[in-house]
């Protein structure tokens, strides 16, 4: 293993400051919520911005502790397991910038989610769907820097065995990323509820289905020059 390898493999001073703060946020919420919640409490909204689930208060506590804490945990060590982890020093600022946004994300919908049971006349779909393109833009914005692996980025069989496959394929993502979480943060602010699924629907077949069939025609045209 070389001196690259090794660097990569190690846990990083901003792995842990994302860590501490994902921790602290989290603390900082339970202090806010807890006592305010009642033992039984909404987790799951229709289409419509309806309550049509719940859980136990301590089950809530425990589903975010997971994700928002335990998930970006996962994100910063999964790359060790790569087997193409030494090009995660191509674009490790990159990788930092997603976990952030996912760990800002996650926070923000848990907080949104306790305003709906406190009672608080919220657009929680349209929040919700909103942040997700906000989301998609910033991760979007810079996606054309990512390298070859495994867990990260547009994953086709056909980018995964050709690296020029793989870097125009992530060229062209990082635009229609960006143009899918435009449409979904305009849709969340201009339609009611019940549309959104349809501008949400159109953001991942714009983001993902057109990258994976952009990937594919490349491969063929590759074959064919062959």
């Amino acid at each position: 293993m070389n001196e690259k390898t090794n660097q990569i493999s190690r846990w990083s001073k901003q792995d842990w400051i994302l860590l501490v703060v994902n921790a602290v946020i989290f603390g900082i919420v339970f202090l806010l919520f807890n006592h305010q919640l009642p033992d039984i409490v909404g987790s799951h909204y229709n289409i419509n911005g309806e309550q049509d689930g719940s859980m136990s208060k301590s089950n809530m506590w425990l589903v975010y502790a997971g994700i928002g804490i335990a998930l970006p945990v996962f994100l910063s060590v999964v790359k060790n397991i790569d087997p193409r982890r030494q090009n995660y020093a191509k674009f490790s600022g990159y990788y930092m910038l997603i976990r952030w946004t996912i760990s800002l994300f996650i926070h923000g919908a848990f907080v949104l989610m306790m305003l709906q049971n406190l009672d608080y006349d919220l657009p929680f779909i349209n929040i919700v769907i909103g942040g997700l393109g906000v989301m998609w833009m910033v991760i979007g914005n810079r996606m054309g820097q990512i390298r070859s692996n495994f867990f990260v980025g547009i994953k086709t069989p056909w980018a995964i065995a050709d690296e020029n496959n793989w870097r125009s394929t992530h060229r062209i993502s990082a635009r229609l990323w960006v143009v899918a979480g435009i449409l979904m943060l305009l849709g969340a602010c201009l339609f009611p509820a019940k549309w959104l699924l349809i501008v949400l629907a159109l953001g991942v077949l714009i983001s993902a289905g057109i990258p994976y069939i952009y990937s594919y025609l490349l491969y063929t045209r590759g074959k064919k020059t062959q």
